[in-house]
């Protein structure tokens, strides 16, 4: 009996085909499979001091607003709790689909806790690389990721084109290009 499976090298990784809808390239292409190695940024390329402070500033901004944000959802799980607990000591007991509501809104609101601290150590991780000089590089290309990208998305450690196209652009220069209005239909 032969075996007719293959075995994944990595190697098949630079030969995947883009995922295309309705004349648009899809945002959520599957990943290349195998280890991408991040292509080192050239001798000197980064955003000048002026531009950094820019985006630290936006970084900034967008943390504290994180940071209220996160405030309040723990305000509402703390709300949550302590009516839970006047509800256990009340003579009549909530009805079980009240309760079931009540637990979903709990995780709901765990999970939105989770999802604004993960989403804040990656702003902190931003303002370190800004301190490295090393903020608005793509991890992969080692090209400038484009200032629109990164004042809509702080966070980004890749290029629109790697991240759209999985691959670097072929001239070294990450670009945000409008798709025609019927790709938008």
């Amino acid at each position: 009996m032969t075996n007719t499976s293959k075995k994944s090298t990595g190697s098949e990784s630079k030969s995947a085909p883009a995922v295309k809808t309705a004349g648009a390239v899809s945002v959520s292409a599957p990943r290349p499979k195998g280890p991408q190695l991040p292509i080192a940024p050239k001798k000197g390329l980064r955003y000048s001091d002026k531009d950094l402070k820019a985006f630290r500033t936006n970084i900034e901004r967008a943390r504290e607003d994180a940071l209220e944000e996160l405030r309040m959802l723990r305000e509402r799980l703390e709300d949550l709790t302590s009516a839970e607990t006047a509800d256990e000591s009340a003579i009549y007991s909530m009805h079980m689909a009240e309760q079931g509501s009540e637990a979903m809104e709990k995780e709901k609101t765990y999970a939105q806790i989770q999802r604004i601290q993960d989403y804040i150590r990656k702003l902190d991780e931003a303002l370190q690389r800004i301190d490295e000089k090393t903020y608005g590089l793509c991890r992969m290309c080692g090209i400038l990721i484009a200032k629109e990208r990164l004042l809509a998305v702080p966070i980004t450690t890749l290029s629109a084109s790697y991240k759209i196209h999985q691959k670097c652009p072929e001239d070294g220069v990450d670009r945000i290009v409008a798709k025609g209005l019927d790709a938008l239909k």
